[in-house]
């Protein structure tokens, strides 16, 4: 298929390769699986991130640090029918999801206050709520 246009890779890329023998198929799936990685920088920051996190779940009354997460893109890679307001994104979840728990928000959008009905009912954090357990990685590496 031509890459850019109306296709977009938004599923494993398994999904589009084919091998006639299938011993090829497994050795290709497991060098993806083995050796296509973030680098340890990039692993280790997440690492420290989901530690502080867990902390933050804590404090909210999670004796196991368990929180729950989103990933909320509002601006590349949209569909209009995708792009809804956080209001309907909290009527979604609100029987999923307990009531004062620590959500983890990734996200590009640039106004915060969006979350604003979800705010009302967990604990919101985003990552540069982070930035310390990020340190000084290139900021290429996460957006």
């Amino acid at each position: 298929f031509p890459g850019g246009g109306k296709y977009l890779l938004l599923v494993h890329f398994y999904a589009f390769m084919f091998f006639e023998d299938y011993k090829q198929d497994l050795w290709t799936k497991r060098f993806v699986r083995d050796h296509l990685r973030y680098v340890d920088e990039i692993q280790c920051a997440a690492a420290r991130v989901v530690a502080a996190v867990r902390e933050k779940a804590r404090q909210h009354g999670n004796p196991e640090g368990l929180f729950d997460t989103f990933h909320i893109r509002r601006g590349d890679l949209q569909y209009n029918q995708a792009f809804i307001e956080a209001d309907e994104i909290m009527d979604n979840v609100r029987d999923l999801l307990e009531e004062g728990g620590t959500i983890f928000i990734a996200t590009d959008e640039k106004n915060m206050t969006y979350f604003d009905p979800l705010r009302e009912h967990y604990h919101l954090y985003f990552l540069n709520d982070f930035m310390d357990e990020v340190g000084t990685i290139n900021k290429n590496f996460y957006g």
